[in-house]
């Protein structure tokens, strides 16, 4: 999204590429003990944030896990 934005076009823009030239968006290969440790930090800081504060978190470091882990 921030490619998107860097090249001064619409995000669907940017997916159709992606997808026309075989791109593909991968997650990070961080283990689930990992995940784990960086939930229990983060949550610890901020105990009442929910999950899409704690995924902005985690992809904010870097981090891009499925919302299913």
């Amino acid at each position: 999204i921030e490619l998107a934005r860097v090249l001064g076009i619409h995000r669907n823009t940017l997916r159709t590429y992606m997808k026309k030239h075989g791109i593909k968006r991968t997650y990070s290969t961080i283990s689930n003990e990992e995940l784990d440790q960086l939930v229990r930090q983060f949550k610890a800081k901020r105990p009442k944030s929910g999950l899409r504060y704690t995924m902005g978190h985690l992809w904010a470091q870097g981090h891009h896990v499925q919302y299913c882990r």
